[in-house]
């Protein structure tokens, strides 16, 4: 790595230090003042309160990473630009691509190392921070762990599943409900004490079985003291992870979940959208380097202040574009990953043409 690469490296991390470090202040002060009622009317105890906005940094600085690396571009190429130290790098033949060469490899860089501590630290520290604020601020009852109530989910066959209680140590749902629904109308139905999990059989053992099928006819009514359900698609690690909303989830639990929606014939195309979307906004930390740091360069003919408040406009509009594909998509106006990606590529072009247009 060549001295210059290393000083530019240098300034660029140093702002995007004090960058994140000014939005993580403003992100936790905006969202103490929105719940200061609701902390101050449930009584929570100032250690919890603490730790609540200490598990919500990870979460912020990913947020916030885009916005800094914008910061970063800018007032590092800017400060070399007003200090003329970029006419000294091309006076000795150094072109203003070489320059912003390293940015650019940092930027990729960090697209990475924030999709991945996206999918493991941003997300344990995610739903510690959300159980703080549910159990210890809101002081709402915690559930057994390993444990749920009232599980509604889909299975195939067009069949829904009600369990009033299911024990994920033991692998068994108490007081089971399960109903296949053809036009509209129920067809046959399972009343049950309980259900437990064989995993030879990869299929669940049905005790106390009350069942009845509904025709034009009439009603056929049967008991069995046992009986198998093994046509499913519900696993017992499924029903413990709905207690993860879909929001929470890291990639590899949505994509499942999103498997599990397509196999029960469900509409997952939000769910579709937001999966790509795990991988695109991460990406857009490249993005934003390669649209700031031409933009910075450019003092010669616009000055800094210009570049900075243009760069700024085009960062706003870049993530209205963002979550306008994003919305798009969940309508189905957009193929979902086309949905998840327009703004990259649309912004993406356009870095490319001004970093292009950077050495006119």
């Amino acid at each position: 790595m060549r001295i210059l690469d290393r000083y530019v490296i240098r300034k660029f991390l140093g702002v995007l230090f004090y960058a994140t470090l000014a939005f993580i202040a403003i992100f936790i002060v905006i969202d103490l003042v929105e719940h200061l009622d609701k902390i101050l009317s449930s009584k929570a105890e100032l250690p919890d309160v603490v730790l609540y906005y200490t598990y919500y940094i990870p979460f912020i600085i990913l947020l916030a990473l885009p916005m800094s690396m914008l910061l970063s571009s800018l007032l590092s190429i800017g400060m070399m630009a007003q200090n003329n130290e970029i006419i000294s790098t091309l006076t000795a033949g150094i072109s203003l691509y070489r320059l912003i060469a390293p940015l650019l490899v940092l930027g990729m860089i960090i697209s990475i190392v924030s999709g991945y501590a996206g999918e493991t630290v941003v997300t344990a520290s995610n739903r510690l921070r959300l159980d703080i604020w549910r159990y210890n601020i809101l002081k709402e009852p915690r559930a057994i762990v390993g444990t749920r109530r009232q599980v509604a989910v889909q299975d195939i066959g067009n069949r829904q599943v009600s369990i009033q209680y299911y024990d994920g140590k033991r692998r068994r749902a108490n007081q089971v409900n399960i109903v296949r629904i053809e036009n509209n109308r129920v067809v046959e139905r399972w009343d049950l004490r309980y259900m437990e999990w064989d995993e030879k059989r990869r299929g669940w053992k049905m005790y106390n079985v009350f069942y009845r099928q509904f025709t034009d006819t009439g009603e056929t009514v049967a008991r069995y003291d046992t009986l198998w359900y093994d046509e499913t698609k519900i696993y017992p690690d499924d029903l413990l992870e709905l207690q993860v909303k879909p929001e929470e989830m890291n990639y590899r639990e949505l994509r499942r979940f999103v498997d599990n929606m397509v196999a029960l014939g469900a509409d997952a195309r939000r769910w579709l959208v937001d999966l790509y979307m795990k991988i695109s906004y991460p990406f857009s930390n490249f993005i934003i380097v390669l649209l700031g740091a031409p933009l910075a360069a450019r003092k010669r003919r616009s000055g800094p202040a210009v570049g900075f408040a243009l760069a700024l406009l085009i960062c706003f509009v870049y993530f209205i574009f963002l979550r306008s594909g994003q919305v798009l998509g969940h309508n189905g106006t957009l193929n979902p990953w086309l949905g998840a990606w327009s703004g990259n590529i649309f912004f993406g072009i356009c870095g490319l043409i001004a970093l292009w247009r950077v050495r006119q």
